[in-house]
């Protein structure tokens, strides 16, 4: 509730007090409900929010330890199967591509909610395709309705503009992940004991379901569930405004900039954050994918040791997210400048270190037994996951900072179609250096990566970062703001 005592006399509301005081004391005791209700109902929708995640994570998450072994299945064993596997994770990256960025734009103009319905209706097909497959087109073919299926990238942007910017969305975006990370943790686990049975299917039947029930509990959903009335959190002025205009005639609607206007947007203003996220994405999908086959050849586990260990690798990042980001990155810096300055060196220690491990010149853990030799590989594989998981929040809590709210959908889709984009060449790209090279050099390769993109982070991210202090960080945002306002008016 809207409370006068907040008025004081030094606040630039004090001066014209009759006005102000009638319209509010008219908000406090007529809108004072509807006030209330918007808080308590954008908590409620929140967590629905992350409790749809968790079951789309959960449901995707059934398929992952089983893709190898079925590619194995429908062409058999070898380097064939193995290099139809780096070339599916690519082709799903390219659908992935293809409607991120796309999705973003639609997300900006036709709501959070319609996205959400969307992306799991496209996630039951691609389930029910999966659960039919009886060869490897059918199994490519499965991966197209992914271009329509942006689960996360609709929660991230609905949750980026009904959370109040600073604390309030830094958490929100953490537990977001922290949500999908507990699906990830039942999914990998339960697939791979399904499919050890030699039932490459039943898992994806199950999806099938879950998607729908996600589709059922969207369309329930607040039809423009991001767009509150009058929030509690905004500022007095806002609410008054926003209380005054509803009851008289309703505000104008923000045109969406064209497609080439929102991009130019958000390359000026942070342009250089998003093209960091795709040198970490590319790094982190070759590892992915090696290290999956790593494990699956060099350590030799089976379907549910695999996906046991998928399990508790998700397990452990939901209580990173959840509990060691936040304090870690305020040991940091908590400023993406300082924070990513020092995460990235940290990054290539431990590819380093991996490097090392298995590399049968040193014959480090030669005398170790396959298991104790995998506890050992993903532990050090957790530690890097840390530091990568750091940059990347606080590279997404500074751009969501930077652009405005009519366009971040727009931003996060560009954001998602990089992730893509990453990931079309880095798994064949992988398995290349992987079967080519080694595991030991492969690990060397990539621990490179992170020292030079240190190197140009240091030399031109400051010219991006060190202005947004004080009243110079609102000036790319309210610039376009002002912009979308001025053609609304118009």
């Amino acid at each position: 509730a809207l409370k006068l005592s907040a008025v004081g006399k030094g606040s630039p509301l004090a001066a014209p007090s009759a006005v102000l005081v009638h319209r509010a004391m008219s908000i406090e005791g007529s809108g004072q409900a509807r006030v209330v209700a918007s808080t308590g109902g954008k908590t409620v929708l929140v967590w629905v929010i992350y409790g749809l995640l968790m079951l789309h994570a959960l449901c995707y998450q059934l398929q992952v330890p089983l893709e190898p072994y079925l590619v194995d299945h429908l062409i058999g064993k070898g380097s064939g199967a193995t290099t139809t596997y780096g070339l599916l994770q690519s082709f799903y990256q390219v659908v992935q591509l293809l409607g991120a960025v796309a999705f973003g734009g639609f997300l900006d103009r036709y709501g959070c909610r319609a996205g959400l319905v969307v992306s799991h209706i496209a996630a039951a097909l691609h389930f029910l395709l999966l659960a039919n497959t009886s060869s490897v087109t059918v199994l490519f073919l499965s991966k197209i309705p992914g271009i329509l299926s942006h689960p996360f990238l609709a929660s991230q942007t609905a949750l980026s503009k009904i959370t109040a910017e600073g604390p309030e969305r830094v958490t929100a975006f953490g537990r977001l992940v922290t949500a999908y990370t507990v699906g990830g943790i039942i999914g990998p686990y339960a697939g791979g004991s399904l499919g050890a049975s030699g039932d490459f299917f039943l898992s994806a039947k199950i999806a099938v379901a879950g998607s729908l029930i996600c589709m059922g509990i969207c369309m329930a959903l607040p039809v423009n569930l991001e767009r509150g009335e009058v929030h509690a959190d905004a500022p007095l002025v806002d609410r008054l405004s926003n209380a005054e205009a509803g009851a008289a005639t309703p505000a104008a609607e923000p045109v969406l900039p064209s497609w080439k206007e929102r991009v130019g947007t958000i390359c000026s203003v942070c342009g250089p954050l998003v093209f960091m996220r795709f040198i970490m994405f590319t790094v982190s999908g070759i590892t992915k994918t090696s290290d999956t086959v790593v494990m699956k050849n060099e350590l030799a586990l089976s379907q549910d040791q695999l996906g046991l260990v998928m399990s508790i690798s998700f397990a452990f990042a939901a209580i990173n997210s959840g509990v060691i980001l936040g304090p870690l990155t305020r040991c940091l810096g908590g400023r993406a400048l300082p924070v990513v300055r020092k995460c990235l060196p940290l990054v290539a220690a431990t590819y380093f270190v991996q490097a090392a491990l298995r590399s049968e010149t040193l014959g480090i853990l030669s005398k170790l037994d396959p298991l104790r030799q995998t506890y050992i590989f993903v532990g050090v594989t957790t530690i890097g996951m840390v530091f990568r998981f750091a940059i990347s929040t606080t590279i997404t809590a500074e751009t969501t900072r930077m652009v405005p709210k009519e366009i971040r959908g727009s931003l996060l889709g560009m954001e998602h179609s990089m992730y893509s984009a990453s990931r079309i060449v880095s798994p064949s790209l992988g398995i290349a250096m992987l079967e080519g090279l080694g595991s030991s050099s492969l690990y060397v390769g990539v621990a490179i990566v992170p020292l030079v993109t240190l190197v140009f982070w240091l030399m031109f991210a400051g010219r991006y970062l060190e202005p947004q202090e004080g009243a110079a960080a609102s000036e790319p945002k309210l610039a376009a703001s002002m912009q979308m306002k001025e053609k609304a008016v118009s």
